[in-house]
């Protein structure tokens, strides 16, 4: 078996959205966060070592430069020992232990001595030393060295503080930048997957479900036309399930005309035969003129079935929709007349001729007038109505004074096979709106509540100047 397509779990846009921009971020806040540590620790080495060149020329200048105690108040204000060299590297002051050997270092006076603030690095003791030479004049001594030797590892620490707190700020910038973007993409695809969500329902069948609007933005509109498009199929579905059903009448009335006809043409040709064979009796002749004659009925009868069916093709001339309309009207007037029903002529005389079929328009008007008929059993008033709309469409309107339509029929009075008659096929309606429609016109029913009268209101509209 063949999965259905939303058996799968799709790839959320969610992730599509918020992964890009995160490791964008990321990157670029790791990138600034290394050459940010970069730069900070040059400034603080260059910080240092100007520090460095102050302490030592301030201290070389001093008069003090031989006095031990000074040299270790010095040394506990600056973090720093502090070494004095004669010209031959023997040392003269030392703020070091007592027993230190710093011969090895003789080496840093070494060169030229004329230069001033040489800066170098030293290991002494398994510790690391940024250490600047400053050469000097003392009174006794001649030329000196003054040496101050600065243990490297709390520049590093300094160093590494500053480096774990930047990283913490770019992790907390990654971390929020991730939480924002979630924030923001939720806003856009939460939308997007109820909409996929409801077009999953829909895909099973369940055309109950609506997409659910919130606001006028691309995807609120989306919605909206979302909706739209569902309301058109459930329209085309119920089209489409009407038009079965007339096919279905169609092709059960071509059945029922064969197999029918053919036996009553039979009965119509022996019928007339027994009629000649009794001129001498009257009373038979007569029985049997009627039966011809109801046969006749008969066959008509399958002919209007198979006409409302199928309407076939339009003959289309040019008629004055009054005139049309009072033909019907004098055809059913004797029966109008026998049942109480008052008639009432509201027309326009300033009609235009439309194209139309009349035979055609002829019978969805007799079929309204019938059904106005039957809603008054007891009598009462029926008032044809013609006039031009502000967009100069033709209107036809029919208003009888019965009981009106009923909440329950009135979304389904124009299905096939519907009818409230305890006769009838429930095509009569159908078919007329079909034939309406084939015109290019459009036919509603619907109680007169907006008159303040009882009763139903037909209303056929055809198309301005006929087109």
């Amino acid at each position: 078996m063949r999965p259905s397509v939303f058996s799968f779990k799709p790839k959320r846009i969610l992730y599509r959205i918020i992964l890009p921009f995160t490791l964008l971020f990321a990157i670029t806040s790791i990138f600034s966060w290394l050459f940010s540590a970069y730069l900070i620790t040059r400034y603080l080495d260059q910080i240092l070592k100007s520090q460095m060149e102050q302490v030592a020329s301030a201290v070389s200048k001093s008069s003090y430069i031989l006095n031990p105690a000074v040299l270790y108040q010095i040394k506990e204000i600056i973090k720093s020992d502090i070494v004095l060299f004669d010209k031959d590297g023997r040392t003269i002051r030392s703020t070091f232990p007592t027993d230190t050997d710093l011969s090895a270092f003789r080496f840093l006076i070494q060169g030229d001595k004329n230069r001033d603030f040489e800066e170098m690095d030293l290991n002494f003791n398994g510790e690391q030393y940024r250490t600047v030479i400053n050469p000097l004049v003392l009174t006794d001594t001649g030329l000196a060295f003054l040496s101050i030797w600065m243990p490297k590892r709390d520049m590093a620490q300094l160093r590494t503080g500053i480096i774990i707190g930047l990283g913490c700020i770019c992790l907390f910038g990654i971390l929020t930048m991730a939480v924002i973007a979630y924030i923001i993409a939720r806003t856009i695809t939460a939308p997007v997957e109820a909409l996929a969500g409801v077009t999953e329902k829909i895909a099973l069948g369940d055309f109950t479900k609506r997409a659910e609007v919130n606001g006028i933005d691309e995807i609120g509109r989306l919605g909206i036309s979302f909706n739209h498009m569902i309301d058109q199929v459930k329209a085309f579905e119920k089209q489409l399930v009407e038009s079965e059903k007339l096919a279905t009448a169609g092709q059960m009335a071509a059945g029922l005309a064969h197999e029918i006809r053919n036996p009553l043409t039979s009965i119509k040709m022996f019928g007339q035969v027994l009629q000649k064979r009794l001129k001498d009796r009257p009373e038979d002749e007569k029985t049997f003129l009627l039966l011809v004659k109801e046969i006749d009925r008969l066959d008509r009868i399958i002919q209007e079935i198979i006409d409302r069916a199928n309407p076939g093709k339009l003959h289309l001339e040019k008629h004055n929709p009054n005139k049309v309309l009072n033909e019907v009207i004098d055809i059913a007037g004797q029966s109008l007349n026998a049942q109480h029903i008052k008639v009432q002529k509201n027309f326009s005389p300033h009609l235009p001729e439309i194209l139309m079929d009349a035979e055609k328009i002829k019978s969805v008007l007799w079929n309204l007038v019938l059904n106005a008929k039957d809603a008054m059993p007891k009598g009462g008033e029926i008032i044809f109505t013609t006039r031009i709309n502000a967009n100069d469409a033709v209107e036809v309107i029919i208003e009888d004074s019965g009981l009106g339509i009923d909440v329950e029929s009135e979304e389904r009075l124009f299905q096939p096979f519907f009818t409230t008659k305890p006769e009838g096929m429930g095509l009569g309606l159908n078919i007329s709106r079909k034939i309406i429609k084939i015109h290019g016109g459009s036919l509603t029913l619907k109680n007169r509540e907006e008159s303040g009268k009882n009763g139903t209101k037909a209303l056929i509209s055809f198309p301005a100047k006929g087109e």
